[in-house]
């Protein structure tokens, strides 16, 4: 059974620590939402068909919801867990980036 690939959300993902970690879970198969405040004028990384790239200052809501939008519209609820599903939603999100952060293993 092949599994798709899961969704991940990256802030900070523009340079340097953020950047080396969107490149982690893209070698690693995941689908990969990158948010910075200049994450689509980054020299480091490039959208791609596993990399969507969003501009925006993650601690304002506004910000939070287009990052969800996006996730979804990219890579679709079908490809995203059910826990991950109630975190895309608005306020969910704003409170996840509030401070509740899920921690993911990348070894």
């Amino acid at each position: 059974m092949n599994n798709p690939p899961k969704t991940v959300i990256v802030t900070g993902a523009s340079q340097g620590i953020g950047a080396g970690i969107v490149r982690a879970f893209l070698a690693r198969g995941y689908d990969v939402v990158g948010t910075a405040r200049n994450a689509t004028k980054s020299r480091e990384l490039s959208a791609s068909d596993h990399l969507a790239l969003i501009d925006g200052d993650i601690g304002q809501f506004e910000t939070a919801q287009k990052v969800a939008e996006l996730a979804i519209e990219k890579f679709g609820f079908d490809r995203c867990s059910r826990r991950e599903r109630r975190h895309l939603r608005g306020e969910a999100v704003h409170r996840v980036y509030s401070g509740r952060f899920s921690r993911a293993r990348l070894d």
